[in-house]
């Protein structure tokens, strides 16, 4: 009895002892500890809460990447906060095998294919599309900038044109689910098939050759005055089909494919003349008490937060945790209708003005945040490790870029609320002070 007696109790101060450890080693927490080492004395833990000065400014997002998209936008969308954006794209066409068309080939059609699933906007405007051709190559491996005109490097013949609606037939499944794939079929020219018939036999050989013989097609919509949509296109669903006859047989066709190997570029414009943006965008003074995050090239907004300098000289302070936290304005991002982003990126400004990613960052996405919360409608970064570089000085204060996490290949934007507004910009600081 009296040996069990002393494993129980062994065993409920070991609970009692690992429960301590825990609770006290809480993530984050810096200043654990930090009362016991030589010479230094732990005076207390404080809480800064600042709202009423972050200042935030819109800005046109003129420098994103718009080669290899996760999907190709097409089409025109006016958005009833944002203004117009039309998407267009340019795309290089491969051989899966060498044609080998007979010398008495005869063209009966040609046929430009692409397939879809995902819509921004409404199912009930008509898009309008049309196809050219490429005058000059696309490089697989270059960085394509949204500054970037494909229309420039377009022929002005027209090869074909679609009109149609973007909406989605329902599959079988009860209750109906938007999973079958949608396809935009557009009849091209003969011209331009005959020219691919005649295309030389040894040109055909490799891809390599092939596509500075023929180098893709450029496909922009028609700018709609209202209404609209953005259809996001599968990046290797667009397929060339050219149908032909010989003398042995009535019906032949030959397929030009899109591949993960195939040079594929975006092309946005914007149009704020009619969006309440327009009046305070690339101003330094944002007059507005919203501010706008939009992808394609659209808008991002800078975030300065002039308190953080106060911090530099704060040797005898360690920061336990800091957030930076935006609101979003439900009423006027009118999710229903049109999704956010489910996360955004905070980025900081280099002495150079560049975008780099801060220090917590790299610890993990978890920790360094930028989800959307729907429970309180906000998206939040944790900014401790910057905010320790900055009293280290080993970082300047020269602000933040709120940007999309997919800046090139959805419409999915989103109001936030800053200066004058009901919640504006929250900065929320734990600090140890310590001598």
């Amino acid at each position: 009895m009296k040996d069990r007696y002393f494993e129980l109790k062994n065993l409920l101060g070991a609970i009692l002892l690992f429960s301590v450890m825990i609770c006290g080693c809480q993530k984050g927490d810096q200043s654990l500890g930090i009362n016991i080492l030589p010479g230094v004395k732990l005076l207390e833990t404080r809480y800064d809460k600042e709202n009423g000065t972050i200042k935030t400014s819109i800005l046109t997002d003129t420098k994103i990447r718009v080669d290899r998209p996760a999907y190709d936008l097409l089409g025109s969308f006016n958005d009833p906060i944002f203004g117009r954006t039309d998407a267009a794209f340019a795309v290089q066409f491969r051989l899966p095998y060498h044609p080998d068309y007979p010398a008495d080939a005869t063209l009966d059609s040609i046929v430009l294919n692409m397939t879809y699933k995902k819509i921004y906007g409404d199912t009930i405007s008509y898009q309008t599309i049309k196809v050219y051709e490429l005058t000059s190559a696309l490089e697989y491996n270059a960085k394509y900038l949204s500054s970037f005109n494909l229309k420039n490097i377009s022929s002005p013949e027209l090869l074909g044109t679609r009109r149609f609606i973007p909406r989605f037939r329902t599959d079988t499944l009860s209750p109906p689910q938007d999973t079958t794939l949608q396809n935009i079929r557009i009849r091209l020219s003969n011209s331009f098939g005959n020219k691919l018939l005649a295309i030389d036999s040894l040109n055909m050989i490799s891809n390599d050759l092939f596509v500075n013989i023929f180098k893709g097609l450029y496909i922009e919509p028609t700018s709609v005055s209202r209404r609209g949509t953005l259809v996001s296109i599968n990046t290797t669903s667009p397929a060339i089909v050219l149908y032909y006859h010989d003398a042995a047989k009535d019906t032949l066709g030959f397929a030009y494919y899109v591949t993960a190997n195939s040079a594929n570029v975006s092309g946005f414009t914007h149009d704020y003349t009619s969006s309440r943006i327009g009046t305070n965008l690339d101003k330094a003074n944002n007059l507005d008490s919203l501010f706008y995050i939009q992808p394609t090239g659209g808008l991002k907004s800078k975030i300065e937060v002039p308190s953080l300098s106060t911090w530099k000289d704060s040797g005898n302070y360690t920061i336990n945790k800091a957030t930076l936290t935006f609101h979003v304005d439900t009423i006027l991002s009118d999710s229903r209708r049109y999704p956010m982003q489910s996360r955004l990126y905070l980025k900081i400004l280099s002495d150079t003005g560049e975008e780099t990613f801060p220090a917590d960052s790299q610890l993990s996405s978890l920790y360094y945040g930028g989800f959307y919360d729907g429970i309180t409608a906000t998206y939040s970064f944790n900014i401790t490790q910057h905010l320790q570089q900055l009293i280290q000085g080993t970082v300047q204060n020269t602000g933040f870029y709120l940007v999309p996490s997919d800046r090139n290949s959805t419409g999915q934007r989103v109001v936030l609320k800053g200066l004058g507004s009901t919640k504006p910009v929250e900065l929320n600081i734990s600090y140890t002070r310590y001598k």
